[in-house]
């Protein structure tokens, strides 16, 4: 009944490393940049130099603008073009001393981590393939410098080979992370949730009912949450066994979660107890779905190999309406379920007569709808 979806946290991490690196990448970027255009220009490189110069004002404009509006696609693609720029610049020049080629095996590495794989993979081979058309063409205007053949050769093959390794490591790391993550959530699964009944347990609902009485507080609604309590639970379990008096919890549990509404919340409250979280609900609309929740469990009996057993459920309900802390609402709700179990059993307390419309008078004289 509890499922925790993993993918949209890997997605989220995923997105925030990828974040964390196209940032650092914009800033270290730029003070390499500067660094090594001031370097060009003492040495005498007016043309590289400027280049740097034009990129440093770029990268920092681009990171500006992103932290200012927070459009995370368009600084990524941004990003990624500025350095495929570079690597192409790179690779046509030479850049200073013949060194260009050294600041291309960045590459791979930032693209996978910015993009991810499935994306970075496509990028990366056309980039190789962009690579040797440059290397062993001599007909491109934009080429400004030759490499002799066995540096052509090896950087083929390095590039190449850096991109597959890059390529790995974060498909790994990916996956690594994935299933780090489809564990966690596992855990905090199991954390919050009932091992025999598939429900919340105790701390799991009452996190969520704590949760929803904040939203109530802030928006004004109506919340009821109902207690239930297997009849006579103790019998079953002295008279045919506890495996029976698990089925017995398993088939109550069953029916609570194949009645409620998807945006209502079950868990087990304590031994035979359901607890029973019913959001922008008021107590008459909680009263009608609990009383068809109550029918439908005396209704289908429980069968355990060749034992066929009735078994009912008693049902104290409360709303927000009357209490907004979580101990009065609780305690309220508790009472309504005693005086259920003290009325016969099999009933839902306090009895509403006009269940459409209004609360009715026959409510016994507990103070449970009282202020408060």
């Amino acid at each position: 009944m509890i499922s925790i979806d993993s993918s949209h946290i890997s997605q989220m991490e995923r997105e925030g490393l990828a974040k964390r690196i196209c940032n650092l990448l914009c800033i270290l970027g730029s003070i390499c940049m500067l660094a090594y255009g001031l370097k060009a220009q003492w040495a005498g490189h007016t043309g590289y130099a400027t280049t740097l110069f034009i990129f440093f004002v770029i990268t920092l404009t681009v990171f500006a603008v992103y932290r200012h509006s927070g459009n995370w696609p368009r600084h990524r693609a941004l990003v990624t073009s500025g350095l495929t720029f570079l690597f192409l610049y790179f690779l046509a020049t030479g850049g200073e001393s013949d060194t260009g080629l050294f600041w291309c095996y960045i590459y791979p590495l930032v693209i996978f981590a910015i993009v991810g794989v499935e994306r970075g993979k496509w990028i990366v081979v056309t980039m190789i393939i962009c690579s040797g058309a440059i290397l062993y063409s001599s007909e491109l205007s934009f080429v400004t410098h030759s490499y002799a053949m066995d540096m052509k050769h090896r950087f083929l093959g390095s590039i190449a080979f850096v991109s597959l390794m890059a390529y790995y490591m974060e498909k790994s790391r990916l996956q690594a992370q994935q299933d780090s993550d489809v564990a966690h959530a596992t855990l905090a699964q199991l954390a919050v949730s009932d091992e025999l009944t598939g429900t919340f347990n105790r701390r799991g609902i009452e996190a969520k009912v704590q949760e929803e009485l904040r939203r109530v507080q802030r928006d004004g609604t109506e919340m009821s949450i109902v207690l239930c309590d297997a009849d006579l639970f103790k019998r079953i379990n002295d008279r045919y066994g506890h495996d029976v008096g698990d089925a017995a919890l398993k088939h109550i549990a069953k029916i609570l979660g194949d009645t409620i509404r998807v945006t209502d919340m079950v868990g087990r409250w304590g031994g035979e107890e359901f607890l029973i979280m019913l959001p922008n609900t008021s107590l008459e609309k909680g009263y009608q779905l609990i009383e068809r929740v109550r029918e439908r469990v005396a209704a289908e009996p429980v069968e355990v190999d060749d034992i066929k057993l009735q078994v009912s459920i008693s049902c104290g309900i409360c709303s927000t309406r009357f209490f907004t802390h979580f101990r009065d609402l609780i305690k309220a709700t508790d009472i309504s379920l005693y005086e259920a179990k003290a009325q016969g059993r099999n009933c839902t307390r306090p009895q509403l007569l006009n269940a459409e419309n209004s609360i009715g008078k026959d409510i016994p004289n507990t103070g449970i709808l009282g202020s408060g």
